[in-house]
């Protein structure tokens, strides 16, 4: 079993060792298409700054005899955004920060053409660090024909709101005025993550619990998540289980015999999984006496020797059981060197 054991660790360590080279390259893949897509916003985006540059200058010298540009082949597509440039690109790993805002609560822009416009989040996205606002920062996008005919959709543009920096957008939420205890809007600059043990009477049990929550750096002033609305119900057809077949017990274990036969064990694992750990008392049986076969096979040829090999083995006994000891004239002269060293020592220092 010893041997099986090290055997299953030396492969799980392998196993691990592929795993983590799997993840590393594809955190790597990962990585150079968030670079890529960033390097292809940032171009398309510059194209279109220096394109409408270049028509600015064109429609200043031109005058009244400026041409239209959105009519012909551009004349739906004008003025909008490709469906590729629409999203922001994502950031990397080590620069994203924990954003306090969730979907429903009350925020203004501080930044953009919607500056100080107040509007109500739609998705959060932790990824591109950016924030959804209903009716704020809107764009027309450009539907290509591919995409309306998997989307089922008939207009060519479509209206949606683009995601705003997470730095831009600071929560609105109404606090009690300390002059005259009026509940009134405060538009909160910066907001800390501190965890709380939550009570078990404030939340549903069939809810997990929020264990993170958000307050005012400097004030204990705990800003709450907002409400989640309730799902509404879904309607019942008569091909759907009813909720108590759902929760009827028909399966009672018990110990006098097992939950389920062996050989479906078998088929819910790999018997002969190289990984396997835990095996049946007839294998490790098995394992055991190859082992002491193996060991009797060894001691076996311990005993086909020649002469010379027991000579050998006795005289190596012999001298191992020896003790060996200094005669008298070997602690002799090394007394007589230790006395002329010391001599030689004194009549140093009386010279000095």
């Amino acid at each position: 079993m010893e041997k099986v054991a090290q055997r299953v660790k030396r492969l799980e360590a392998q196993a691990s060792r592929k795993l983590k080279g799997r993840k590393q390259a594809v955190a790597a893949a990962e990585r150079w298409e968030r670079r890529f897509t960033r390097r292809r916003t940032i171009s398309a985006n510059n194209q279109n700054i220096k394109a409408a540059r270049i028509n600015r200058h064109i429609d200043w010298a031109a005058g009244p005899l400026a041409p239209r540009r959105d009519v012909g082949e551009l004349g739906e597509k004008f003025g909008t955004v490709s469906i590729f440039d629409a999203a922001q690109p994502e950031r990397e790993p080590e620069d994203r920060k924990w954003i306090p805002l969730d979907k429903g609560d009350r925020v203004v822009i501080t930044y953009g053409r919607d500056r100080g416009k107040i509007g109500h989040v739609l998705e959060v996205d932790q990824e591109r660090q950016a924030v959804a606002v209903k009716d704020l920062n809107m764009m027309d996008i450009w539907v290509p024909d591919w995409s309306k005919r998997s989307t089922q959709q008939e207009k060519s543009v479509s209206p949606q709101p683009r995601h705003v920096p997470a730095e831009h957008v600071k929560l609105v939420y109404p606090l009690p005025d300390p002059r005259d205890g009026r509940l009134r809007d405060v538009i909160i600059d910066r907001l800390e993550k501190v965890k709380l043990e939550p009570r078990r009477e404030d939340y549903d049990k069939s809810a997990e619990p929020r264990k993170e929550f958000r307050a005012i750096p400097g004030a204990k002033t705990i800003i709450p998540w907002p409400e989640v609305p309730e799902d509404q119900p879904e309607e019942e057809n008569d091909d759907d289980t009813p909720r108590i077949t759902v929760d009827e017990i028909t399966f009672r274990p018990y110990l006098l015999y097992p939950p389920m036969p062996t050989s479906v064990i078998d088929e819910l694992r790999n018997k002969y999984s190289k990984f396997r750990t835990r095996h049946t008392w007839e294998y490790e049986q098995k394992l055991e006496a190859e082992a002491q076969r193996e060991e009797r096979r060894s001691q076996l040829g311990k005993t086909m020797r020649t002469p010379l090999q027991e000579l050998a083995e006795l005289r190596a006994r012999q001298k191992a059981a020896e003790e060996r000891q200094l005669s008298d004239e070997q602690l002799a002269k090394i007394g007589e060197v230790m006395a002329g060293e010391r001599q030689k020592m004194t009549d140093t220092v009386a010279r000095r």
